[in-house]
Order: structure tokens, then sequence, then C-alpha cells
């Protein structure tokens, strides 16, 4: 693979004109727990991970009233979701490192619950309530080694609040806020003996406005609203010390107004429906752990409109897996998983499934170097066995007192097989479809003063192979006429830097700073995605019991492919500035807050021939009993 050595010079500079800043991004986004999973599934400190991994915990989204899970993963650094600024029912598109949906796992408690009636058969995060999260990580880079397919370019790992308390607790949050948006939310937790509940539901609304951009002063376009119920059950009955056996159930009933395109009104709407259950047994013994989840969900999707449709997706997932822990310095994760998943689109019910066993070992060879190492052999059954490896070692240097600094490095290989709805869907499916491969080179540097500083700084290289894309289709008088799905001839290529910086200037004050910037081989395969994220921001305690932050980003220029001459269309960057205050009382089982988003009221274009949020309020009370 090609190194392109000029940006990696460029990641230097920037490295030694980093100790002069002073300056910050946004809501603790760093890579900041004391403990992350998300890189080889054990918990591992942050300094032995070999891998960037950005956290978010309930007790910071609690603080953040009114924002989404595509809210709040859009604060992190070098994380773009597109469609995030739009009205509450819009399309979600999120990239890490130039890769799509596709080719970023999301994980829910673990298991990918994916969705085949996507067109990325991934989960789709409009459905996920936030105030029920117990924790997301977020992982930069290929893991397919350990994940599974479309873990090609980062993993989303959410874990959902568990019982937790041996007494009953009540928690009930409440926000308000513009276009007549409202958020409740009530969970109850506890034990009962060896038995751990939690039962959880919440209900959003919105009057939304206008999804599609309106041109025409003479003409108002309809407001395109937002409701959304889910409910979920987690229980856990402790057998004994050694075996515990877990299980879950949610419900997600969403409905959405949407428009026919862009620059254009109508009155649609979809609905959506998704089920899920879980069942979680685990045993435990000496120097290791034995674990099986499962996972079956179902979803249905319908489509109101002048050209109505329906589609119905299956998923059912198994991981089984023996993590042993040899000694103090050597961990191994050694499992197969079984992903099955189904798509219906009219009378056509296609299928496709995965078995695949994978290893994976973590060691500290030395005090200061650790290894992290995998293999994984994916079995698809339409495109056969496919070997994925992936090498991660890492060196600690001790700097003197509490502050280290560390090297890491990895390179790894992705398998995607294509989704059911781009093989099958009507109209636009192609059978014919080929599998994405990728291959993907990172290294860097992440120096920690202490508990003061964190800096991360890296370099990255990801080519896809056999991309699939949509494929659109011209009349010789340059109208559009069809198109499809098809593999994209040559290689897809991006490179880029990315840093980030956390500074605890005094115990009531934060600041942090990212910086991103991508290179793309060929911007036309890289459409919508920005080509620079950058911000800064703080947080400041301004009593004791009283937090205030205000937050910048900077989402760079991006080029996307309309249906119509010019074809291509070039989009300028934009700023957003969101602000936040929060206050604790009685201990911290009452919290009232309130935010501010897109502060100074800018007016861009986020998705072309669509509007954005302008300014906008939230106010919300969170409280424990």
């Amino acid at each position: 693979m090609k190194m392109k050595w000029n940006r990696a010079l460029m990641l230097g500079a920037v490295l030694a004109t980093l100790n002069h800043v002073s300056f910050a991004q946004e809501e603790k986004a760093k890579d900041l727990g004391e403990v992350v999973v998300t890189g080889n599934r054990f918990e591992t400190p942050i300094e032995k991970s070999g891998k960037v991994i950005y956290k978010i915990t309930a007790e910071e989204i609690t603080k953040l009233p009114g924002r989404t899970v595509a809210d709040i993963l859009n604060t992190l650094p070098g994380i773009n979701v597109d469609g995030a600024f739009g009205t509450p029912g819009t399309n979600l598109e999120y990239s890490i490192r130039g890769g799509r949906n596709r080719h970023t796992l999301i994980l829910i408690d673990g298991l990918p619950i994916n969705d085949p009636s996507l067109i990325a058969s991934d989960y789709d995060l409009r459905l996920l309530n936030s105030n029920a999260i117990e924790y997301i990580e977020v992982m930069k880079g290929g893991a397919s080694t350990l994940y599974g397919t479309n873990a090609a370019s980062g993993v989303i790992n959410i874990k959902l609040k568990e019982a937790t308390n041996e007494q009953p607790q009540v928690t009930l949050a409440q926000d308000f806020g513009s276009f007549q948006t409202s958020n409740t939310n009530a969970d109850v937790q506890g034990k009962t003996g060896k038995l751990g509940y939690l039962v959880g539901a919440s209900y959003s609304t919105s009057k939304g406005f206008s999804a599609a951009k309106d041109e025409d002063p003479n003409v108002e376009f309809g407001d395109d609203g937002f409701n959304r119920f889910s409910g979920r059950t987690k229980l856990t009955y402790q057998f004994s010390d050694a075996f515990k056996l877990g299980t879950n159930l949610s419900y997600e009933d969403l409905k959405a107004d949407y428009d026919d395109g862009a620059f254009t009104d109508a009155d649609n709407e979809f609905l959506i429906n998704q089920v899920s259950v879980g069942l979680s047994p685990e045993l435990n013994y000496s120097g290791g752990k034995l674990s099986f989840k499962t996972n079956y969900n179902q979803v249905r999707r319908e489509f109101i409109s002048a050209y109505p449709s329906t589609a119905k997706g299956k998923n059912f997932q198994a991981d089984l897996n023996n993590q042993k822990v040899f000694g103090d310095n050597f961990k191994t994760i050694l499992g197969v998983q079984f992903q099955s998943y189904k798509f219906q689109n009219g009378d056509e019910q296609p299928s496709q499934s995965n078995i695949d066993p994978y290893l994976n070992i973590s060691t500290d060879l030395t005090d200061a170097l650790t290894l992290n190492a995998g293999v994984r052999l994916n079995n698809n059954s339409e495109y056969g066995s496919n070997f994925v490896y992936m090498f991660n070692p890492s060196y600690l240097f001790q700097l003197g007192g509490e502050n280290e600094l560390k090297l890491f490095g990895s390179y790894s290989t992705a398998f995607v097989a294509p989704s059911l709805y781009q093989l099958f869907a009507e109209f636009y499916g192609n059978p014919d479809l080929g599998a994405e491969s990728t291959e993907s080179l990172e290294f860097g540097v992440s120096l920690y003063l202490s508990d003061k500083l964190t800096l991360n700084a890296e370099y990255f290289n990801r080519t896809e192979e056999n991309a699939i894309d949509f494929v659109s289709i011209f009349d010789g008088n340059g109208n559009y006429i069809g198109g499809g799905y098809d593999n994209v001839q040559g290689e897809r290529k991006i490179d880029g830097i990315e840093l980030d910086l956390t500074w605890n200037v005094m115990s009531a004050l934060r600041l942090t700073a990212h910086f991103a910037d991508y290179n793309f081989g060929d911007p036309s395969q890289f459409y919508r995605i920005p080509n620079q994220k950058y911000g800064l921001g703080g947080q400041y305690s301004i009593a004791e019991n009283t937090q205030i932050g205000v937050t910048y980003n900077y989402f760079g220029d991006r080029e996307v492919a309309i249906f119509s001459d010019p074809y291509l269309v070039a989009l300028d960057g934009y700023n957003m500035v969101d602000f936040n205050i929060s206050h604790e009382m009685l201990d911290g089982n009452l919290v009232l807050s309130g935010s501010v988003k897109n502060l100074l009221d800018e007016d861009f274009v986020g998705i072309y021939g669509y509007t954005t949020r302008p300014i906008s309020f939230t106010i919300g009370v969170t409280a424990k009993f």
C-alpha cells in the first residue's frame, strides 16, 4: 500500500504545534474513560488500548436535553452523521474515515442488531432513545476480526442501561423544546433476591419543520412531524456466583412525515415497527468466562405516498465465545458468530447467513509492549469463505510521574457482503454484485500528562476494492431514466490525519479541541462526506453543582450528485455552535438542564434540496426516586 508521506509529515508538524494549544472541542468528547471495552472486549485501561476510542456516558447524556443519538455522535472527532441537522425523521448516514453505513458496525449490548430492510442492512439510529443508553463507545479503524462483517471503518458500541441498584429506583425524565418537541422517559430498576430487572418506556413527539427546502416565497411547505414510542425490559437472574441468565425484550414504533424529494413538498409518511428479543447465558469460571449472546430482531417498514411500499426484515444473531485470561498478561477470545438475514419486498423473501469462527489475543509482551491481534473466517452463504486478520501493537513510554506516551499502529482487512436490499430490491437490486474488501492502515501517538491533558494524533489509509454504489443512468439528453447498485471499477482510497486534545485546566474547567483532514482518491466516490472537520469548546463549573458548556464544530466542503443538470453540486462547509447548562440538586438525584442548538442560527445546506434546523431550544429535568 503506497503511503502518502506528505500527510504523515503534516501530522508531525501539527503535533509539534499542539503544545501551545489551549482551546477545545465539546462535551467531554475524548477517549476519556478509565477503561474501555470495544478494542478487545476486555475492560482495558485506555493507555493500554491500541486504538483511539471515545466514550460518552449516561451522566453526560442526562445533561444534554433533547440530544438524539445522531446529535451525540456528531460531536465526536472525525465522525460525521449526515441528516442529523434535518427534521427529526430525516434519514441518517454516518461516516467514519470515509466509510459509510455499511462499513460502520453498530452494536447494541454487544451484538450487531442489523436491519435487512435497510439499504446497508444497518441499525436505524432513529429508533433508539438516548435516555436508554448507559454509554456509547466509538472506535475508529477496522475491527472485522473481532466483530464480523461491516466493521470495516469503525464500530459504534452502544450499551443500554440495566439493573445496577439493590433497591428499586425510578427515573423520570422530561424535556420540551422548539417545534413543539417533547420527550418523556420513565424506567424502574432494582433487584429482588437473585433477580435484577429494568423496565422502561419513552415517548417522543415533534411537530418538526418542512423536510424539503422551499424556494418559492409564495408557497409554504407543510411541517414534517415525528412520533416514537419505545418500551424495553431487561431481566437478569443470578443462579449462582458462576452462572447468570439475561433476557431482553424491546419494542419500537416510529411514525414520521417525509417529502417527495429535494425542493418538493408532499404529505407522505413512513411507519416503522421493530421487535427485538434476546437471551444471554453467561458462565464464569477460574480465569475465564463462557458467554452465549442471542438476539432476534424483526422490522416492518411501510411508506405511504404516491408510490406506496412495504418491506420486512428479519435478523437473528448468536455469538458463542470463551474469554480466557492466562496469568496477568495474556487474554484470548475464541468464538463463533452466526448471523441470519431475511428481506421481504413484495412476494420475494431472499435470505443470507454467516457462520464465522474467530480468535483474538491481547497480550503484554513486556511492561511497555502490548499486542492485540486476531483472525476470522467469514463463511457467507452466497460468497463463500473469506479470511480477514488484524495486527495492532502499541508501546507505552513512562515519562516520569504519571506522564505517559503511547505509540500505536494497526493493519486490518475486512469483508463486506452486499446487503439483501442491494441484491434483490425491486427496480434497484443487482443479484450479480460481488462482495467488497477493504484494507486499513493506521499509526499514531497518544500523550497522557497525568489526568490533566490527553492528546491523540494519528494517520490512516483505507483502500476499498469492488466497492458497491448506486449508479444512475441518463438518456442522450441528460435526463435521469433509472439506476441500480453495481460494483465500482478500481480502488476507492482515502487517507487522512486526525487529532484531538483534552485539557483539564483546573477542577472547574475542561477544554478540548479536534481536527481531521481527509484526502479522497476520487472525490466523486465520497459524496456528502466533509473533507475536513474541526472544533473546539469547553465546560466550566460556574458553581459547585452547575455546569455550562459551549461547543463549536466546523463541517467542511462536500460534493453531492443529483439527478438533473448540473449533476454534481459543491456544498460549502458550515459552522455549528451549541450551548448547554445543567444544575444538580439533592445529591444528583435531580438534574435541571437546558440547551441551545445552532446558537448563531446559521443558515446552511446539510443535504441538497432539504432544510436544516435553525436555532432551537430545549429544557429538561431528570429525577431519581
